[in-house]
């Protein structure tokens, strides 16, 4: 593995800081942002822009997907092989801790509401086999202050997947039983922030990693799960011949990049997900996190190389 290598690997998002609340109002409900957690901003959308059917979320049965268009608060229940944004696991009823009269909760209060009672139904609703570092996370859809004022208390629990960033991610196919992997599409790149992964963003802009591949380790591995240097020695070789056929077999270092890979924990491995994502990054010069690179590196052995804004040595392997 790089010598570098923690500076290619955000932090994952483990246990309860898994729990994602990434915010709108829409129509007749409320998602929340964890800006505390992750500093995302809160985005309001007007309700006259709601759907035809307001309480599609609260109306669908468990199991159900939802989607509404970006920028917009245009719910609709879509079959889950179609994309989608959030699966419902299951509905709670919060009337016996918040009677009427309660205060409406404020921010904080609804991501603590949905932390308590989210993770045990979207775990029972996966059967127990939530990745703490898959792609999938729970949240939960809320009323909103005039239904909350009416006496409604019911909250919908589910499971949704956010970028690196917090924005919402499309995807397609129920999460129960499916592969909870956290990976992208070979091309895809994930923007930067703060020297910091942001979510995907066109090659053309400036990004902190480009995906140059996916390996799948339970095809090397069809015994059980391999140790970290396993890992890191397998991957090494199959990422490296990922990069080498994306790039025409360009030497990265000519580009100031280098070449780094995402591994899998046990936890991971035990309910399926053993997919991981070949990148290609580099670092600032002080170490103080991510450099900026521009252009994708596909086809770079063509002669159309990306830049970096970096000028540290690369990172080795």
């Amino acid at each position: 593995m790089p010598e570098l290598a923690e500076w290619f690997h955000p932090k994952r998002r483990t246990g309860q800081t898994r729990l994602l609340m990434v915010g709108a109002v829409v129509g007749a409900l409320i998602v929340l942002t964890s800006s505390t957690l992750f500093s995302w901003p809160i985005h309001g959308l007007s309700a006259t822009a709601a759907s035809d059917d307001p309480n599609v979320a609260f109306d669908a049965p468990d199991g159900s997907c939802l989607t509404w268009p970006a920028g917009t608060a245009n719910i609709s229940k879509v079959d889950c092989s179609a994309k989608h944004l959030f699966e419902i696991a299951g509905t709670l009823d919060l009337t016996s801790k918040y009677p009427a009269g309660a205060p409406f909760p404020d921010g904080t209060l609804w991501q603590k509401i949905a932390q308590d009672n989210c993770g045990p139904v979207v775990s029972k609703f996966m059967g127990g086999k939530l990745d703490p570092d898959g792609k999938y996370s729970a949240n939960a859809l809320n009323p909103t202050a005039q239904q909350w004022s009416s006496g409604a208390r019911t909250i919908r629990c589910g499971l949704q997947a956010a970028g690196p960033g917090g924005a919402l991610q499309p995807t397609t196919g129920s999460a129960k039983g499916g592969d909870q992997s956290n990976i992208y599409p070979v091309g895809t790149c994930l923007g930067i922030k703060d020297k910091a992964v942001g979510d995907p963003v066109s090659c053309g802009v400036a990004h902190s990693y480009e995906i140059v591949g996916i390996v799948d380790l339970k095809s090397q591995f069809p015994d059980g799960f391999p140790a970290d240097d396993k890992q890191q020695t397998a991957l090494a070789t199959r990422c490296g011949k990922a990069a080498s056929d994306y790039t025409n077999g360009f030497d990265l270092t000519k580009a100031k990049l280098g070449l780094t890979w995402d591994t899998v924990k046990q936890e991971s491995w035990n309910v399926g997900s053993t997919k991981v994502n070949c990148k290609v990054g580099q670092k600032l010069d002080d170490g103080s996190g991510l450099s900026p690179v521009t252009n994708s590196v596909k086809g770079v052995g063509t002669g159309v190389a990306a830049t970096s804004t970096s000028t540290a040595p690369p990172p080795s392997g």
